[in-house]
C-alpha cells in the first residue's frame, strides 16, 4: 500500500519542488545545484510524511503540495540564518584584518553601547547577539513580537551612538 502511494506522491513531489525551488534560483536565492540537492530534500520530506496521509482529509497532490511548501519555508529560513551568520563573520574578519585597530575600536563601541543600557535591555541585545530572535524570546521567557518591539528602541540607541550602518538584528 505505502510503495504504491509513494509512486504517486513522488511524481507529484518533484513537480511541486522543481516549481518552488526554480522561483528560488529565478530570484538569486538559490544556485542550481542548490536546487538539485533541495528538490530530493523535498522529495523525501515527502515520503517520510506519506504515513500520515489520509484520502479523507485531502487529495494525494494537497497533502504532498503542503509538505513540500513546508520543506521549502524551512530550509529557506535555515539559509537565510546562514547567509547572515556569514555576513557578520565576513564583516568582523575584515574589521580585525585591517592592523586590529578598527575592530578593537568597533568592538569597543559595541561594548560601550551595551554597558549603557538597562539590564533588561542588555541581556536582550546579549541574547539576540547569540540567538535568533525566536531562541532568544524562548530565553527571555517573551513573546517573539514584544523581542521585536524591544529590538526596535536598541536599534535607536546604537545609530543614536554611530553605529547606525551596524544592525545585527
Amino acid at each position: 500500500m505505502l510503495e504504491a502511494t509513494f509512486q504517486e506522491a513522488y511524481p507529484l513531489a518533484l513537480r511541486a519542488a522543481g516549481v518552488r525551488f526554480a522561483g528560488a534560483v529565478a530570484a538569486g536565492r538559490l544556485t542550481a545545484d542548490e536546487r538539485e540537492d533541495w528538490v530530493q530534500e523535498a522529495a523525501l520530506a515527502a515520503w517520510r510524511a506519506l504515513p500520515r496521509y489520509s484520502r479523507s482529509r485531502a487529495s494525494m497532490r494537497t497533502f504532498v503540495e503542503r509538505i513540500v511548501a513546508n520543506r521549502f519555508s524551512s530550509l529557506m529560513r535555515v539559509r537565510r540564518r546562514q547567509l547572515s551568520v556569514e555576513a557578520l563573520e565576513k564583516h568582523h574578519h575584515e574589521l580585525s584584518t585591517l592592523d586590529g585597530i578598527p575592530g578593537l575600536v568597533f568592538r569597543i563601541d559595541v561594548q560601550a553601547v551595551i554597558d549603557s543600557l538597562p539590564e533588561r535591555d542588555r541581556r536582550l541585545a546579549l541574547a539576540v547577539a547569540e540567538h535568533n530572535v525566536t531562541e532568544a524570546a524562548r530565553k527571555l521567557r517573551q513573546s517573539r513580537s514584544t523581542v521585536y518591539l524591544r529590538l526596535r528602541t536598541l536599534r535607536s540607541q546604537f545609530k543614536v551612538a554611530g553605529l547606525g550602518m551596524c544592525n545585527p538584528w
